[in-house]
């Protein structure tokens, strides 16, 4: 690994210690694991709608071990569309599907290949828990 590849995954475990969650990886009809440590984000973007209408839609975005997802999905594969991403909180859980944006599911992070930035949208929230328990 070149001095560039370990700086970055350095650099990267670092900021999953500080705000990195648990999160459940998965293809249909194929396999699914847990990634440790994904680093989740949000981004607002514009969109246009079937009508034509503008409008921004909200995009989440997890850093992932580009090592740790080719763990579930194969080596050398990359996130697909209808791939699903599902992040658990204290009392729900929200599930998200991955998304092309601008083209693409998934972008690397990193100059050294080490790291994916993977796109999603919400598709549901379940609450884990009932109140009062």
């Amino acid at each position: 690994m070149s001095i560039e590849s370990r700086s970055s995954l350095i650099g990267f475990r670092s900021a999953q210690k500080m705000s990195g969650v648990s999160v459940v990886y998965s293809r249909p009809g194929g396999s699914s694991g847990t990634i440790a440590l994904a680093i989740p984000g949000d981004t607002l973007i514009d969109a246009i709608d079937e009508d034509g209408s503008s409008m921004k839609m909200k995009v989440r975005d997890y850093l992932i071990e580009r090592t740790k997802i080719e763990a579930i999905i194969g080596a050398g594969e990359s996130p697909e569309r209808g791939d699903t991403i599902v992040e658990t909180f204290a009392d729900y859980s929200r599930t998200f599907d991955v998304f092309e944006l601008n083209g693409e599911t998934s972008r690397l992070w990193d100059k050294s290949g080490q790291v994916l930035r993977v796109h999603a949208v919400e598709v549901s929230k379940v609450t884990t828990t009932t109140a009062g328990s």
